[in-house]
C-alpha cells in the first residue's frame, strides 16, 4: 500500500502520515516540487507552501509522484498506479468513507448520507478548516476516526472501469461481455484479488475499436 499504517482522522484526513517530497506534473507542462499529501475527502492533492497547506486544482494535474508512488488524475480524483502506465493502468482510489460515519443509522426522514455530511461539516476538518501544517500535526490525534474505503479501477485512454465484473460489463459493448467472462476464466482473474487485475489491461487493449 502507498500509505503508511496510521489512523485517518478528521484532524488528519490524509493518506500519508506526513507531507512527503514529491513532484506535480501539470497539463500545462510546468512542474511543482513540494511536500505533498493526498486529502481523502475528495482525493485531492495538497502541498505545503512554507507551512501553509494549499490545494492543487485536480483538472490541471497530468501526473504526481510522491515518494515511490505514482498518481494520475482521472474522474477529478487522484488514482494511485498499482501497475501499468498512462496508456493503461490498474488504479487504487482511497477515500474517507463518509457514509460509514453514520452506520448507526440516520434520523427518521433523513438519509444517512445527509446526516454524515452534516456531522462532517460540524467537525474541524484538517486541511480545510485548519491549513497550518504545524497546527495540523499538533492536533493529529484529537480528531474523530475516519473510516476509509479502497476501490480499484482499470483505466485506459478510453474509459475508467470499476474493477468488478458488473463495473466492467456496464461499459462494454454486448459482444464483449461474454468475451470478458471467458477471458476472466481462462486467465484466472480473481475479482477479489487486485494483484490479478493487470491481466484485464491486456483484454481491454485487444478490444476492437467500435
Amino acid at each position: 500500500m502507498g500509505s503508511t499504517a496510521q489512523d485517518i482522522t478528521t484532524t488528519w484526513p490524509y493518506l500519508y502520515s506526513d507531507f512527503k517530497d514529491g513532484t506535480v506534473y501539470f497539463t500545462s507542462k510546468t512542474t511543482l516540487a513540494a511536500p505533498l499529501n493526498v486529502h481523502l475527502l475528495k482525493s485531492s492533492l495538497h502541498y505545503l507552501d512554507n507551512e501553509q497547506v494549499k490545494e492543487v486544482t485536480t483538472s490541471d494535474i497530468a501526473m504526481v509522484i510522491i515518494g515511490e508512488d505514482n498518481y494520475y488524475a482521472r474522474d477529478n480524483q487522484l488514482m494511485r498506479v498499482i501497475s501499468g502506465d498512462s496508456t493503461g493502468f490498474v488504479a487504487e482510489l482511497v477515500l474517507a468513507d463518509i457514509d460509514a460515519l453514520t452506520q448507526s443509522g440516520g434520523a427518521y426522514g433523513s438519509s444517512s448520507n445527509v446526516q454524515a455530511t452534516r456531522k462532517l461539516s460540524s467537525l474541524e476538518v484538517g486541511g480545510i478548516h485548519v491549513t497550518n501544517h504545524m497546527e495540523l500535526k499538533n492536533n493529529k490525534d484529537n480528531g474523530t476516526l475516519l473510516p476509509v474505503k479502497t476501490t480499484y479501477y482499470i483505466v485506459t485512454t478510453k474509459a475508467v472501469y470499476h474493477a468488478t465484473r458488473r463495473g466492467m460489463e456496464s461499459l462494454l459493448p454486448d459482444h464483449a461481455k461474454s468475451d470478458l467472462r471467458r477471458y476472466v476464466k481462462q486467465h484466472n482473474v480473481k475479482w477479489n484479488r487486485p494483484e490479478t487485475y493487470h491481466l484485464l489491461l491486456d483484454f481491454l487493449k485487444e478490444l476492437p475499436d467500435e
